[in-house]
């Protein structure tokens, strides 16, 4: 049987957010190579075998998941039949091989994480592909279970790695030449921001916030407002997220962070104007007599929001949570 080849970076045109209903879908979408395995290896170009993607899935009791900052614990020392660790790990194993040669080699790793994974950041079913991830650090330690692990840390690339597709690529590396061109050829010269501009109407809408969008039917989950645009019908609402994306203290690009608003509530929220409570209830900070009491933010049972985003929201604009 012929070896399996790794492959680094996106797979065909699935961007981060792209969600699978089972580990066979993943496979299938050749986004990780095993249907049981946490980790994905092939060999690389100097025939060595690399990792090229992890699943996260409540997999090691040491593991630990941060979304910017994984820290993943390696294969190997498990009973089969318990799931126990009965035995150290070690680096012969072809998976933490495969991981510590894409730590020397700076591979990209693709980051899947399943509904039994870190309850804020993970699906409430299914899988979801998160994007790229490096591997920063890998070491020994002696785990919770009394035997010696291999442990990884891995942290997750800057967002322009994460937003392109080969198309969308394609299209930006086209831009960049046109720029050049009118620039002369001196790189120097291209204007930035339109580069920039152009490309973020591209991935502007990620996965994550379609699938909210739909689950709520494109209603406003605060006011119940249902826009209605064009002679289709077609409804429109926003994606906001609750914690605020980018920068060192932001929030990630997951379910749980994402609400389904109008445009009028998705500006009030992103101004502090409106904040939700820790029983889910929208405070109107500014308004006056009854209109100050609190009403219920609409719910879907496949739509689990994260109390953290809600609270690190609060922090940010200095709120303390007035009791419902």
């Amino acid at each position: 049987m012929a070896a399996y080849r790794a492959f680094f970076g996106h797979v065909g045109e699935f961007l981060p957010g792209s969600h699978f209903d089972s580990r066979q879908a993943v496979k299938d979408a050749k986004l990780h190579k095993e249907r049981e395995a946490g980790i994905s290896w092939g060999l690389d170009a100097d025939e060595e075998r690399a990792a090229d993607a992890i699943v996260l899935n409540q997999g090691y009791e040491d593991d630990l998941d941060n979304w910017d900052e994984v820290v993943y614990t390696g294969a190997g020392g498990r009973d089969r039949n318990t799931g126990r660790q009965i035995e150290d790990q070690t680096w012969e194993n072809r998976g933490n091989a495969g991981l510590r040669r894409s730590r020397i080699s700076a591979n990209p790793i693709r980051v899947i994480r399943g509904s039994e994974g870190e309850k804020d950041y993970s699906p409430v079913s299914g899988y979801r592909y998160d994007g790229l991830y490096e591997i920063v650090e890998e070491w020994t330690e002696v785990g919770k279970a009394g035997f010696r692990i291999c442990r990884f840390r891995l942290r997750r690339m800057p967002a322009v790695a994460q937003e392109l597709t080969s198309v969308e690529q394609q299209v930006r590396n086209i831009l960049d030449q046109q720029d050049q061109n009118e620039a002369g050829g001196n790189s120097a010269d291209v204007p930035a921001q339109r580069r920039t501009t152009t490309v973020e109407r591209i991935i502007r809408d990620t996965a994550v916030v379609r699938r909210v969008k739909r689950w709520h039917a494109h209603t406003c989950q605060i006011c119940g407002l249902a826009l209605t645009v064009g002679a289709d019908g077609k409804g429109y609402a926003e994606g906001a997220h609750i914690q605020a994306l980018g920068g060192s203290a932001g929030g990630p690009d997951v379910e749980g962070n994402v609400l389904c608003l109008c445009p009028n509530c998705h500006v009030r929220l992103d101004r502090g104007a409106l904040y939700v409570t820790d029983k889910f209830h929208v405070v109107d900070r500014y308004a006056e007599g009854l209109a100050a009491q609190s009403v219920p933010l609409r719910m879907v049972e496949q739509h689990r929001i994260g109390k953290r985003f809600l609270r690190a929201h609060r922090r940010f604009w200095r709120i303390n949570e007035r009791p419902c």
